[in-house]
């Protein structure tokens, strides 16, 4: 099916060419002129500046690279006008006879105020650069550019481009890690580092974007309607993130940046279990040009940071459970409002990041360009964590745990069982990703063009968690001590207060449940896990110019191949201390440490492990496991007080899996220039072939292995138009289809059944899965001034069929024959990824950006930039009808006033992201919501001009008021699902450059 396409494709292209041959071949009456467009101080190319022949219609503008070709340019002297927002104007004269090509390279230099205050660097500079990208794509993109000096304020590629319109960021324990565009979660969105695939070292398609620190980067751009020649895997867009290259910049330089930071520690006595040591940010950028002609260019970018935080959690745990109490009041039963269960959380983290990136181009003439980009990113972070879980009822099964709350005043119940539960665990993350891309571009005559190009990228991401479970017996007797309950005799659990959304729970007997020595082990697991994928890519492209009569315009075609290959090795291992009665090791045998609290509660309930100890402790000969950690079959000995016993030990395998995709693409697409008018259109044909094993565990403890393969053919078109109205106002529209593949895991055909105290569960993957479909529609006018600012405002509409979410539900309707289960089940709840019915976004973005340098100094060294995203989305999910669409928040704002005079600088970013769904449960009252949040940072510099090197001072404060990351549950507002503090970071340091 695939050769049949592409060999349609194939004839159309020829059919195209044979027609419009005969036009380009009698517009060939005049010359050639071409050249490059550059920053007359960096060199920097400047993309969309105007190319005209003076004295007659013949002008272009010049692309990415900053080049422009002028076609049928008359014979003789010819003077061309040069011109570009924000800088001086400028023209010169040419000899051209019929027939010749003839290379003009233009320089500009940015416009300065009379006064001499208000220069074109920094922010300004980048955000021109941003402006300038925007206008001249054929599509709608929004772009990030770095300052002059490589610097983008955030800390990573995913907080720098949550600035722009329709982006929600997802946070990782106070860093950005994915970002949503319009909607689409990560793992629906296409990233790409200089126009190549990268791996990724999640167990999903999504690429966490936090592997990239910011100060790498030279240019982010987010494509929200692509074009036929990119990845059609783009539900919610496409990002590309540039590095710089040695050619990008006049002459030879180096520059960095270093800088000491401080973070606000939420948890402060955690900080006395580890090391103190001094957390920085840094970077340095090489870049030179050598051999004759200046042909062969290098360039090296090495970055690191390094910074220990603790943080602070406290979560709620099954909503529902309340609903099926029976709640003892004097009236009689009622609905409790309650969680079933609370669980404060404390975390101590330390987080390294090394990066390094090179290219190496080598550029024997204006037409050749060779290159070959490697790269490598690593990120080490290990966290301590320790969770107090406090459930408010027994350890039974049975429904007479849920029964006899009873409610003593308002939004107050007293719970006569209840038990606490303490989780001491230390996971240690590694996460690496290199690469390199190689490729050539060349242009032959009458500017034909033709690129290829190849990229190999590896990620692993490794994960090693041992974590020990502290539990107190199930019915303590305690006496209440709460003055404000008069209970009619002592019971065992205690009083939860619901006055507050970070609700609270008085225990009968504190010092009972804070107790190190009441918390007796229950079990000991380690998971290890290894994700390792590979990803190799190939590509070809061939742009051909022609002319319709008058109109300029080109074809564009090409091909990609794409395989991947996703290994997840998942090893866990579990000891059960449960057996040994009141004879087992406690929190008090030397695990213990100093109590801390977590910020959003002062009961002072919460004991502490030392959980390095404990860890140490165990692997040093406490329960002497063998060498290779992940073959045993129980039976170790192991003391506990003393004395020794044996324990069942065993691993479980089923999460392994092997996955493979290999993606063949090919592409056909014209533009055409009408005057004011652009029009692109093509389509894109993408085949794509997966095959997913997945291991699984199988009755009698053996385990097995299914495999599903999967083929489906997607034939995507698309239309883009830009209308231009002068040199400041433009129109466009666009009409794309993209689609969105469903992760490995979800297609593969395996089925994991767990039982916990007679409650069985089962997790499987859906074969049937189909991928996301969506049609999408786009409309925006563009409103750009004349120094380098612009007003914008865009319409979208996305149609979406077969999005994917988890479904959980309770079959009820048993007996059920389970395997690997003793006896008839009658309940058995099951999660299962499945297709949703229809799905749609619409949506409003508008954008304002503009250096107020019209205003009387000093208030010209103002600027803003600011942008809102307002939408309207739904999903029919089965049995649960209409829902926002999942991570669709309905409100996304961000509002970032500057001020830019002489050296000094400062901006003030606010970003606001409003609710959105982020997963369903079994019933709709646990589904999560994640809350809105707004949040501020403070970027200051000053440049020291007079001084060598001009050193610049740079202050910045990251989320200034130390806002909470909040989730909530059932789309209820006031009932708690998880909050999140992590705290304020001020750093310090100095730039220069060379």
């Amino acid at each position: 099916m695939l050769l049949r396409y592409q060999s349609l494709l194939s004839s159309l292209l020829m059919l195209f060419l044979m027609g419009v041959a005969p036009a380009s071949a009698l517009a060939q009456s005049g010359g050639i002129v071409e050249g490059r467009v550059v920053d007359a101080s960096s060199g920097a190319p400047l993309p969309g500046a105007n190319v005209v022949v003076e004295g007659t219609s013949i002008g272009a503008a010049t692309d990415a690279n900053g080049r422009y070709e002028l076609r049928d340019v008359p014979p003789g002297a010819q003077r061309l006008s040069v011109s570009f927002v924000s800088y001086q104007d400028t023209s010169t004269t040419v000899e051209i006879d019929a027939g010749e090509t003839v290379t003009v390279d233009v320089e500009l230099s940015s416009e300065v105020t009379r006064a001499g205050e208000v220069v074109v660097t920094g922010i300004r500079q980048s955000q021109m650069q941003s402006v300038r990208q925007k206008k001249q794509a054929v599509n709608v993109v929004d772009a990030l550019s770095a300052d002059d000096i490589g610097d983008l304020p955030e800390k990573n590629v995913a907080e720098a481009v949550q600035r722009l319109p329709g982006i929600v960021m997802t946070n990782d324990r106070t860093e950005g890690r994915f970002v949503s565009i319009r909607g689409g979660s990560a793992d629906l969105n296409n990233v790409t580092l200089n126009g190549t695939t990268m791996a990724s070292t999640t167990d999903s398609r999504a690429t966490g974007l936090d592997l990239l620190p910011a100060n790498m980067v030279s240019n982010i751009t987010v494509t929200k309607a692509v074009t036929p020649d990119m990845s059609a895997n783009a539900i919610g867009g496409s990002v590309n993130i540039e590095t710089l290259t040695a050619f990008d910049r006049a002459g030879d330089f180096v520059f960095g940046t270093l800088r000491g930071m401080s973070h606000d520690q939420q948890v402060p006595g955690l900080r006395t279990l580890r090391d103190s040591r001094f957390p920085f940010k840094g970077s340095l950028t090489g870049g030179a040009k050598f051999g004759a002609d200046d042909q062969f260019g290098a360039l090296v970018t090495v970055s690191g940071s390094r910074r220990d935080f603790t943080t602070s959690g406290y979560k709620a745990e099954n909503w529902n459970w309340a609903n099926e109490a029976n709640i003892q009041t004097t009236q009689g039963s009622k609905t409790l409002a309650v969680p079933e269960a609370s669980e404060q959380i404390v975390e101590s983290n330390r987080r390294r990041r090394v990066a390094v990136n090179t290219s190496f181009d080598w550029r024997p003439s204006e037409e050749t360009a060779v290159y070959v980009r490697p790269y490598f990113t690593y990120t080490d972070e290990d966290k301590i964590d320790n969770e107090l879980e406090y459930v408010l009822g027994d350890l039974s099964p049975s429904e007479s745990a849920r029964d006899n709350v009873v409610a003593s005043g308002d939004n107050r119940f007293e719970f006569p069982h209840g038990y606490g539960s303490l989780d001491a665990s230390l996971s240690e993350e590694e996460e690496r990703l290199w690469g390199t891309s190689a490729g050539v571009e060349h242009d032959f005559a009458n500017n034909v063009s033709l690129s290829a190009s190849g990229s190999f990228s590896r990620g692993v991401f490794d994960f090693r968690k041992p974590d020990g479970e502290f539990q107190t017996p199930g019915d303590p007797d305690m006496a209440s001590s709460d003055p404000d309950v008069s209970a009619p005799e002592p019971r065992a659990g205690g009083v939860a207060d619901m006055s507050n959304f970070l609700f609270d729970f008085f225990p009968s007997d504190p010092n009972f449940l804070g107790s190190p020595q009441n918390y007796l082990m229950n079990k000991f697991e380690v998971d290890d896990q290894r994700n390792t994928e590979n990803t190799y890519a190939a590509q070809t492209d061939v742009r051909i110019p022609f002319e319709l009569g008058d109109a300029p315009g080109y074809l564009k075609t090409g091909g990609r191949f794409q395989y991947r290959s996703k290994d997840v090795d998942v090893n866990k291992a579990e000891y059960d201390f449960t057996g040994f009665g009141e004879d087992r090791l406690t929190l008090g045998d030397g695990y213990a440490a100093p109590r801390v609290q977590t910020q959003q509660l002062d009961n002072r309930l919460m004991p502490f492990a030392n959980t390095q100890a404990f860890a140490d402790g165990f692997f040093g000969g406490l329960c002497n496991p063998p060498a290779d950690f992940t073959e045993r079959n129980g039976g170790e000995e192991c003391r506990a007080s003393g004395s020794e016993f044996t324990f069942d030990g065993r691993e479980i395998f089923e999460e392994d899996s092997e996955n493979e995709e290999g993606i063949y693409a090919g592409y056909a697409m014209a533009s055409v220039e009408f005057g004011a008018l652009t029009a692109l259109a093509g389509a894109r044909v993408e085949h794509t072939s997966t095959s997913s094993t997945r291991f699984e565990l199988l009755p009698g403890g053996e385990t097995g292995s299914s495999t599903f393969e999967s083929t489906y053919t997607n034939i995507l078109p698309s239309v883009h138009l830009t209308y231009a109205v002068g040199d400041h106002l433009q129109f466009r529209g666009a009409w794309t289809n993209t689609i969105g593949r469903p992760d490995y895991d979800e297609l593969a055909s395996f089925r994991e059944v767990e039982e916990e105290n007679g409650e069985v569960s089962i997790n499987q993957g859906n074969p049937d899965l189909d991928p996301y479909r969506s049609m999408n529609f786009d409309l925006s006018a563009e409103y750009y001034f004349e120094n380098g600012g612009l007003v914008s405002l865009a319409g979208f509409y996305k149609r979406i069929d077969n999005a994917i979410y988890e479904d959980v539900r309770r079959d009820t309707d048993g007996p059920f024959d389970v395997p690997g289960v003793d006896g008839p089940i009658d309940e058995v709840e099951v999660t299962q990824p499945e297709n949703a019915d229809l799905g749609t976004v619409l949506g409003l973005e508008a954008a304002y950006q503009q250096p107020f340098t019209f205003l009387p100094s000093p208030l010209s060294g103002l600027g803003v930039n600011s942008n809102v995203t307002v939408t309207d989305s739904e999903v029919d999910v089965p049995d649960r009808g209409d829902l926002p669409f999942f991570q669709q928040a309905d409100l996304v704002y961000n509002i970032i006033p500057y001020f830019q005079r002489s050296g000094f600088q400062a901006r003030v970013a606010i970003n606001h992201r409003g609710d959105y769904l982020l997963g369903l449960a079994d019933r709709q009252v646990n589904d999560t919501w994640v809350k809105d949040r707004t949040t501020v940072d403070i970027n200051a510099s000053y440049q020291f001009e007079s001084l060598l090197a001009q050193p610049t001072l740079m202050v910045q404060v990251e989320n200034l008021t130390n806002e909470p990351e909040v989730e909530y549950a059932g789309g209820n507002e006031d009932h708690l699902s998880f909050h999140y503090l992590s705290g304020r970071t001020v750093s310090v340091g100095l730039s220069m450059e060379l």
